[in-house]
């Protein structure tokens, strides 16, 4: 079986997120997912996780207001002294939460803005990022996200994830592999997983449509939970869903 983590910031909302991480715990899962943990005391949440026995498994670097609507940071020209400051930020929260992956949200091509621009902008901020973060042996990673939820998105496709990475061109530079985007834009799971393998420092899952847990949608989890198992992929597989119900009932497809 894969080492489930949960997406705390989208997941368990029905909590104050210092208490999620021992929900989290309580429910069986040993590592724990953050977006934007930036609202709370990083000492305090650090302190909550450790309390739970719960590692966290990654935080995403401070996205503007992308959240928003917004077009965020990273791919952004005129926004790059934002984005250093952002990566400040993120390594506070890695550093104390002992978090060794952070995630880069590319953000939406700026209306007006050419998409080759916001390429160039990306990349230099990758290596920026890639720079950043390695001396702290903190991971890197880029998260194709899917132009139906996020119109505009830059990067939406695995291919073109790796395109950009590659152009980056650090060995500290990782694909954040998420099975939702990838099928509502491209589909072929199970091979678009094993293809990208050795790039892929961080898995993600929801069904789809309705971004609800497995076995509320059209994707049948089992086969690439097993093919997870089969690839010997080592790292962490995180729920990012929205539960139907109570949480405990949409548990399922772990307890299989």
């Amino acid at each position: 079986m894969p080492r489930f983590s949960i997406n705390a910031s989208v997941m368990l909302t029905e909590h104050e997120l210092p208490d999620r991480f021992g929900v989290a715990a309580d429910l069986g899962f040993d590592g724990v997912d953050l977006q934007f943990p930036y609202d709370h005391d990083p000492d305090l949440l650090a302190k909550r996780a450790a309390s739970a026995g719960v590692e966290v498994v990654l935080v995403n670097v401070p996205a503007g207001d992308l959240m928003q609507g917004g077009d965020g940071l990273a791919c952004v020209p005129g926004r790059e002294a934002d984005f250093a400051a952002a990566l400040a930020r993120a390594r506070d929260y890695a550093s104390a939460l002992g978090c060794k992956r952070v995630n880069v949200l590319s953000g939406r091509v700026p209306q007006g803005v050419a998409e080759a621009a916001a390429r160039r902008v990306l990349v230099d901020n990758l290596r920026r990022a890639a720079d950043f973060f390695a001396p702290e042996g903190v991971a890197v990673m880029m998260e194709p996200c899917n132009t139906r939820d996020v119109p505009r998105y830059l990067v939406s496709r695995t291919a073109q994830a790796l395109e950009l990475l590659d152009e980056a061109g650090h060995d500290n530079l990782w694909l954040q592999f998420d099975f939702y985007h990838r099928q509502v834009m491209e589909g072929d799971l199970i091979e678009g997983f094993r293809a990208a393998l050795k790039r892929i420092a961080h898995v993600q899952f929801a069904d789809t449509p309705g971004r609800h847990e497995p076995g509320t949608g059209e994707i049948a989890y089992e086969q690439v939970f097993k093919a997870i198992d089969a690839s010997g992929y080592q790292g962490w597989v995180g729920a990012e869903y929205r539960p139907s119900g109570a949480i405990e009932q949409t548990l399922g497809w772990m307890r299989r």
